[in-house]
């Protein structure tokens, strides 16, 4: 159980990383050194220590309907999102860390990072079947 407004793995993000990854799990977010808002709902003072990194938020919502809300709310912050070209049977990072390892699973999110809401819609469709 956490506080309200908790991000984890915040303090980790020091200036050596260009972005950060936030992930709906810390066990996500541990493989591969990233954020976790510990659900699928980003709340307000959330948002507020993120934005605070000034770096490029990256958003990797696990695939379900959760995580399509998620996706949606990214993209009302004007964060990116990333849904890489993962098997279908992998339905979060922990899954894509255990199949692919952690440096092809990050290079996948990095790559597949996009800002664009109407790009972000479109690969919804795939990602999210």
């Amino acid at each position: 159980e956490s506080q309200p407004g908790f991000v984890y793995n915040l303090d980790q993000q020091g200036q050596n990383k260009i972005f950060c990854i936030v992930t709906e799990g810390p066990i996500d977010a541990n493989y591969i050194d990233a954020t976790s808002i510990m659900g699928s709902e980003i709340s307000d003072q959330q948002a507020m220590l993120l934005n605070r990194l000034n770096k490029d938020i990256i958003v990797v919502p696990d695939r379900d309907n959760k995580g399509k809300d998620l996706a949606e709310q990214a993209i009302e912050l004007g964060w990116k999102v990333s849904l890489p070209d993962w098997s279908t049977d992998c339905n979060d990072v922990g899954d894509a860390v255990l199949k692919y390892g952690n440096i092809y699973t990050l290079y996948s999110i990095a790559n597949a990072a996009e800002s664009s809401p109407l790009k972000i819609r479109l690969r919804m469709k795939k990602w999210f079947k």
